[in-house]
């Protein structure tokens, strides 16, 4: 039987919420039928963090791995969705889940998922880790982390969760919308563009139904 697909990634489009500073997302006509050309051809001018996007610890660490060289296997597998409440997450919030040993894919659904998609204004008081939590999942064996807005740290820190996780080589998969998922275990596939020498890059990501 076809496994259920959840698709987990926020539509890219005109008024998508994106980081302070950020180019943005803008989508041009290069080339249109209507004007007279053979073709249509559309073209998009967007930072690699746009979105749904996994990032590697180039980003953060000077001497860190590019995302090309991490191997596919990392963005394929078992993965727990778990709740969390709250204005952050805390080691506190994360020992409360009782994860299932073993698990190496956490993605975290916070009161984020659900409203910044559709919002078209991006939300300083999101949801996210603190340096902390960011330990707690080091010392776990987490490998991948993923939440519900558009970075793992809270809005004013320093970069510290970013680091420690980065230091550790824990991915992290940002701008996620798990509003329509419910807690539980799940198969996460979310592979990157093949871009070279990139910190980050954007991602499909999908959850799929682990058969009973």
């Amino acid at each position: 039987m076809t496994p259920r697909v959840h698709d987990i990634s926020v539509p890219i489009g005109q008024g998508l919420p994106t980081w302070p500073g950020s180019v943005g997302f803008r989508m041009s006509q290069a080339m249109s039928i209507a004007a007279g050309d053979p073709a249509n051809v559309t073209r998009l001018d967007m930072d690699v963090h746009t979105g749904t996007h996994v990032e590697a610890p180039l980003h953060f660490l000077p001497d860190g791995a590019p995302l090309d060289t991490v191997d596919l296997e990392r963005f394929v597998g078992p993965a727990v969705v778990a709740a969390v409440d709250g204005p952050e997450v805390t080691p506190e919030a994360l020992a409360a889940l009782r994860l299932p040993s073993g698990v190496e894919r956490l993605l975290l659904k916070t009161r984020n998922s659900g409203a910044w998609p559709t919002s078209g204004r991006f939300n300083p008081a999101y949801a996210a880790l603190t340096p902390e939590a960011a330990g707690w999942l080091v010392e776990r064996g987490i490998r991948l982390v993923g939440v519900d807005y558009l970075s793992v740290q809270r809005y004013d820190d320093d970069g510290e969760t970013h680091r420690i996780l980065m230091r550790a080589e824990v991915l992290i998969l940002e701008g996620l919308n798990l509003a329509d998922v419910a807690p539980g275990e799940y198969t996460l596939v979310c592979l990157p563009l093949r871009l070279v020498g990139t910190e980050a890059a954007p991602v499909r990501a999908v959850l799929l139904e682990v058969a009973p």
